[in-house]
């Protein structure tokens, strides 16, 4: 047996290589690699990026598909090439992971389930001793009794994309394809591959929830990165099986990017296209996205309980308890709170660390997403100026149609889209976008963080809001009458910085990007929801035909009432436009309601359901406004006393409640 006998060239399969076979076999699970090397000029010809996979116009895309195609191309030209271009210095790079992934024989380069068999595979007898394994496309000969052999595959059905070596390979292929010509040596140089082939004849035994083949891909893909150098948080929440948060985030968005499948008009959804899902950014004001996975992420984190240590064992059973709470009862057998907490103690005997079942997990994200998570998704799809946004898109065959998969990509992908089909929507998109964005506060991560967790603290106290509100007994009718609400009450002030003044809006008129700043939008879109306006606009009419006697009023009435009917008075001057927006006896009147809703706050514990969320939107509120109004006072060379700053707070929530209740009448 001769190794040139057993490397001819075969009609659309690459060489034999010679491999040395491994295997991380831990607990149950079995992953078998094959470790070859192949030279620099090989590993252009048959190594690919997984943004190189095209993707039909008529399919939609699978967010499982879409996990591999961003690369970082600054960090590949920039430190990387530097790196291999610096003279006097040796150069070495750990091996590629490079997977063997199927491709549908009649949809060019679309990752297909499984290996498919390839009836014109080379049929000879191998030489010597070897026995081959066929696994569809992939040839593996191996020397019985020994982990040495010879692999090779079909590159019409199967395409070796990395997994791990990106940015390393496409640093190599930039100094391949420069005018540095021999750099490289690129038919001498060699460099290691470690080959995967996912399939149980080649020895692979999955994990118990991870038997399909791209979910494998993106397990060993998270591992691989989070145990070797710093992965985006965007990557990371959209990979991970094992954290519920990251999870229960996926739950909310549409699984797949094309041609308005997948639900792409239900309202339970939030549609994939509509995120930012490649980029690690948390702002959206600007662009073509409604939210970012990183903006939802931070907020379902603060919905869901603080996570404790694994080895904490009493806060997780606390823990457990506090999720189960949050998500109801499910009638799910993968999550049972009581089996659970024994499981916690069983694994406190054995002093283990605990970590939650991928089983665990999806039954959690599951429950939530239909749940309380529906509070993220509705507003997010029935709220003005978001409703705007995805309706502008819909028209334009951004959502639901031909242009979908255009909207979807990240940057590369789009510029294939572009250059398959001839069209670019850029210039479209970014009109829709801009006409809808421009100035509007609702595409600032604080107000849409704000707005969206008040819409979950009325989703989770709707037992209560529901006789308030007189709802009907549907699961989601105090949210979707929060929603009317919102889009009557708070919608038409978004795009109007004066009216968000010393919550979501500094005095410098600058959105406030803290997370006292969110939750004062939190606070007062909360109270907003929660104003009786038919009372407030009453109470109006009684005091504007009888007069405000000042001998009736308290001393902190009688300062709150300067504040509002004196034009020369020096509080709170910078908030002429909202002082004016409304009659003097409307925003007393609406005064007069706030501060009773203040009063829950030094009530101690709050005797009601409804008590509990008005306290804490008070609280919110308060704590935001309060910054604003003491930074006035001492601008005016006003004391700053805390009795004068609580009616300043005061005053300047009721003239955005009286501006609400104006034009609500």
């Amino acid at each position: 047996m001769s190794l040139s006998s057993l490397s001819r060239r075969r009609p659309a399969y690459t060489d034999q290589y010679s491999y040395v076979r491994g295997e991380y076999a831990i607990g149950d699970e079995k992953v078998p690699y094959f470790s070859i090397s192949m030279t620099i000029r090989e590993a252009d010809q048959y190594l690919r990026l997984a943004r190189e996979l095209a993707f039909s116009d008529d399919e939609p895309v699978n967010l499982e598909e879409l996990f591999q195609r961003t690369v970082d191309e600054d960090r590949a030209a920039g430190p990387i090439a530097t790196y291999l271009r610096q003279p006097g210095s040796l150069k070495f790079f750990n091996a590629f992971t490079v997977v063997l992934l199927p491709v549908d024989p009649d949809k060019a380069d679309t990752v297909a389930e499984s290996y498919i068999e390839d009836s014109a595979a080379p049929a000879e007898t191998p030489d010597g001793d070897l026995e081959r394994t066929s696994i569809g496309p992939v040839q593996i000969d191996n020397l019985p009794g020994t982990d040495i052999g010879f692999i090779r595959w079909s590159t019409k059905l199967a395409r070796a994309v990395i997994l791990d070596g990106q940015h390393r390979f496409l640093a190599l292929k930039k100094i391949l394809d420069s005018p540095q010509t021999n750099l490289l040596k690129p038919d001498t140089t060699k460099i290691p591959v470690l080959l995967l082939v996912l399939d149980e004849r080649a020895g692979f035994v999955p994990a118990r929830d991870q038997d399909k083949l791209l979910h494998a891909c993106r397990s060993i893909f998270v591992a691989l990165n989070k145990h070797a150098v710093a992965v985006s948080k965007t990557r990371t929440y959209l990979l991970d099986d094992q954290d519920i948060v990251s999870v229960s985030m996926r739950r909310l968005l549409t699984s797949e990017v094309g041609n308005g499948r997948d639900g792409q008009n239900s309202i339970d959804r939030i549609p994939l296209a509509l995120v930012d899902w490649h980029s690690d950014q948390a702002k959206f004001d600007r662009g073509l996205h409604l939210t970012s996975v990183l903006g939802l992420h931070e907020t379902i984190r603060q919905i869901y309980p603080n996570r404790c240590d694994e080895s904490d064992y009493e806060g997780l059973r606390e823990y457990i308890t506090k999720v189960s709470a949050l998500i109801g009862p499910t009638g799910d057998s993968r999550w049972s709170e009581l089996a659970l907490r024994n499981r916690v103690s069983k694994y406190e005997d054995d002093a283990l660390p605990f970590i939650f079942s991928a089983e665990e997990v999806s039954a959690v994200a599951d429950s939530f997403a239909s749940g309380v998570g529906q509070a993220i998704v509705r507003p997010l799809l029935q709220l003005e100026p978001y409703k705007k946004l995805r309706e502008g898109y819909q028209a334009a065959g951004l959502i639901g149609g031909p242009l979908e998969l255009w909207l979807g990509f990240d940057k590369y992908g789009k510029q294939a889209f572009q250059t398959r089909t001839g069209n670019d929507p850029s210039d479209l998109a970014r009109s829709i976008a801009e006409n809808v964005k421009s100035g509007d506060n609702a595409f600032a991560v604080i107000f849409q963080r704000g707005i969206l967790l008040s819409a979950v603290r009325f989703d989770i106290a709707r037992s209560d809001f529901s006789g308030e509100w007189e709802c009907s007994s549907d699961r989601f009718a105090v949210l979707d009458r929060w929603i009317e609400r919102m889009n009557a009450r708070v919608a038409p002030y978004l795009a109007n910085p004066d009216f968000w003044l010393g919550t979501g809006i500094k005095g410098d008129r600058n959105v406030n990007y803290t997370k006292v700043g969110a939750n004062g939008v939190k606070g007062l879109v909360s109270l907003a929801a929660m104003c009786p306006i038919a009372e407030l606009t009453g109470n109006s009419t009684t005091l504007a035909e009888g007069g405000i006697p000042s001998e009736t009023l308290t001393g902190s009435e009688q300062r709150a009432w300067k504040m509002i009917s004196d034009p020369d008075s020096p509080y709170l001057r910078d908030d002429r436009v909202m002082a004016d927006a409304a009659e003097h006896s409307l925003q007393f009147a609406a005064y007069r309601w706030l501060a009773q809703q203040f009063e829950t706050i030094g009530r101690g514990r709050a005797p009601g359901v409804v008590a509990g969320v008005t306290r804490q939107a008070c609280i919110e509120y308060r704590n935001a406004a309060k910054a604003y109004v003491q930074s006035e006072l001492r601008a005016s060379g006003l004391p700053v006393d805390e009795e004068v700053v609580l009616q300043g707070v005061l005053v300047l929530g009721a003239r955005r409640l009286a501006q609400i209740a104006l034009s609500s009448g």
